[in-house]
């Protein structure tokens, strides 16, 4: 948290990675559980309700999936914010669901899912290579909040972070999470 390289100037988690979540989060991610993106969408509009009233985004975005060659099988986490807006009827909420989004991911990258630290490192610096921001006036000089799913070392966050600062202008950059991997002591 103290890296002066850190870009993302917060996460807020919605639950620990572990258990039942974490099992019911792989198997949306990975599997064919794919009606759990409802549950996941109103995790994420009820946070906002709860959490994020007095000081609200001006614009809601995923950290990207890329779903071409080489990507996956479909858009997880952009799916969740669909369902979040979907549920939204007050419309509220400013959630990224323009095309293109205000962040893309241009290309498959690898994953980091299960990897050491340093390997989650490469991964991320590897993610940061391809990032786009196709119209940097949808982010200039606001708060952006970025949703992502788990969030294990922040480095693929930070990396988001970084090209919504450095390529977008956006003045802040938070992210929300379904679930923080537990703090591990360093031994």
């Amino acid at each position: 948290c103290q890296d002066p390289r850190r870009r993302i100037s917060r996460i807020h988690a919605i639950a620990y990675q572990s258990g039942a979540l974490q099992q019911v989060i792989n198997s949306y991610k990975y599997g064919d559980a794919r009606s759990w993106s409802v549950i996941f969408g109103r995790l994420v509009l009820g946070w906002l309700e709860l959490n994020a009233l007095r000081d609200p985004p001006d614009l809601i975005v995923v950290n990207p999936t890329y779903t071409g060659p080489g990507g996956r099988a479909f858009a997880h986490a952009e799916i969740v914010l669909q369902r979040a807006e979907k549920a939204d009827v007050s419309r509220r909420w400013p959630f990224d669901l323009r095309n293109p989004r205000a962040i893309v991911k241009t290309r498959a990258t690898a994953q980091s899912a299960n990897a050491t630290a340093k390997a989650k490192r490469a991964a991320a610096d590897e993610l940061r290579s391809a990032l786009a921001i196709p119209d940097p006036a949808r982010t200039a000089g606001r708060r952006v909040l970025v949703y992502d799913d788990v969030c294990t070392t922040a480095s693929q966050l930070n990396a988001v972070a970084d090209c919504l600062l450095a390529e977008g202008g956006a003045a802040r950059v938070e992210a929300l999470v379904l679930a923080r991997a537990p703090w591990r002591r360093r031994t």
